[in-house]
């Protein structure tokens, strides 16, 4: 029995050491989420700068770019040892990737400078830095170990994207609105952002807390002013005067209001990792009274306690394996729970990441965009009277026959 308590105790500190692992990773992400947001503001700077061919925005983009910088300190200082562990391979892997393109950050400006990108292609560029990072925060939630940070995390990775596809719709209809017209591909992609949006914000109110969701309902609907101006954008009307101006200041209002409820997911996330460690603390340190009072009760020639039965060939009570066998148990039942609760969260990122994966062979093979390809899912999906999910498999099915 002293093995299966030694046993149980390593588990309970397991538990511990994993969910230290994940307030570590927790930390990381709230430097992600600020850094990510110190990116949308460079990019809608840049985009606006571009458009007006170096009218507008200079002083900004500069202040823009240092924000970036000090941003980049702080999450170069979250970033946890690169110290190999078992299942670590792939979020390593990602954080390289991430620092690689955050590398090429001065190129990039450089290049904007020069006058070598157009809005199209400096956007699609502060894009690909973006999506490293939020692949970070993806990586986070599908591998977390337990189901309320777990949540915590689909919320916050959730929220996050849907924030990024309202910056990336900041910067088509600022360009759209600047040249005077949309082209029938920025109207496409406007509509495609807006219903990914949606999709987003869906999944991140089904994972968030109660408070987080009640906090929500005010951004919810965007206001009037944006409807208005999607509507001329989405349907190729009159551009207004100054529309530009007037779009870019409406929805960088919005994503400062959404900045402020992502720190609060990120907040509640790190709450999360502490409260779930200080549980498994005293899990840990219970199973230890526990064991050590049964041990000092139920001993060897202790025939005189009350009710005491024969002792086993080991000088052990029955009792005591009772008692064992109930923490045991108890620890079990905790586990598959986990497990289960998990297993129902992780279908939902696994849902994601076919439909990313469709996205991007559709980019490939096609030329799409990412919103184009978004689309044509959306449409096939709708067409067909079938989940997105659906046509994502049938698109995944067509390309492993081509490989094949």
């Amino acid at each position: 029995m002293r093995d299966a308590l030694s046993w149980l105790q390593a588990s309970r500190q397991s538990d511990i050491a994993s969910l230290q692992r994940l307030l570590q990773t927790g930390e990381l992400i709230a430097a992600v989420s600020e850094l990510v947001h110190q990116l949308q503001r460079e990019r809608g700077a840049s985009n606006l700068w571009i458009c007006s061919r170096g009218r507008l925005f200079t002083a900004e983009r500069q202040a823009r770019q240092q924000e970036v910088s000090a941003s980049l300190h702080a999450f170069y200082q979250a970033l946890p040892p690169a110290v190999a562990q078992p299942g670590y391979s792939r979020f390593c892997n990602l954080i390289a990737a991430a620092l690689q393109a955050l590398e090429g950050l001065p190129a990039l400006r450089q290049q904007i400078s020069l006058g070598e990108h157009d809005q199209a292609a400096a956007m699609s560029a502060f894009n690909q830095v973006i999506r490293t990072l939020l692949n970070l925060v993806f990586e986070a939630a599908d591998t977390a170990s337990h189901p309320a940070i777990s949540r915590a995390l689909i919320a916050l990775f959730s929220f996050m994207q849907g924030k990024e596809l309202a910056g990336q719709e900041r910067a088509i209809g600022s360009a759209g609105f600047a040249a005077g017209q949309f082209t029938p591909d920025q109207r496409s992609q406007m509509v495609a952002l807006i219903a990914a949006q949606e999709q987003s914000f869906t999944t991140f109110r089904q994972f968030a807390d109660s408070a987080a969701c009640e906090s929500w309902l005010p951004l919810a609907q965007a206001s009037r002013d944006i409807e208005r101006l999607r509507r001329i954008a989405c349907t190729g009307g009159k551009s207004e005067e100054r529309g530009a101006l007037h779009w870019f200041s409406l929805l960088s209002e919005r994503l400062d209001q959404m900045k402020v409820l992502e720190d609060r997911l990120s907040a509640s996330l790190m709450t999360c990792c502490r409260a779930a460690i200080e549980q498994a603390q005293q899990q840990a340190a219970q199973t230890v009274a526990q064991a050590d009072s049964n041990f000092a009760l139920y001993i060897s020639g202790a025939d005189w306690l009350p009710g005491a039965a024969t002792l086993d060939s080991d000088g052990l009570a029955p009792q005591l394996g009772r008692s064992v066998l109930s923490l045991i148990g108890e620890q079990s039942q905790r586990l598959q729970q986990q497990a289960d609760e998990l297993a129902s969260m992780r279908a939902s990122l696994d849902e994601r990441r076919l439909i990313d994966q469709a996205k991007h062979w559709l980019m490939q093979q096609q030329g799409f965009s990412e919103e184009a390809a978004w689309q044509a899912l959306r449409k096939s999906a709708m067409n067909q009277n079938k989940r997105v999910l659906e046509i994502a498999q049938a698109v995944l099915a067509v390309a492993a026959t081509l490989r094949s």
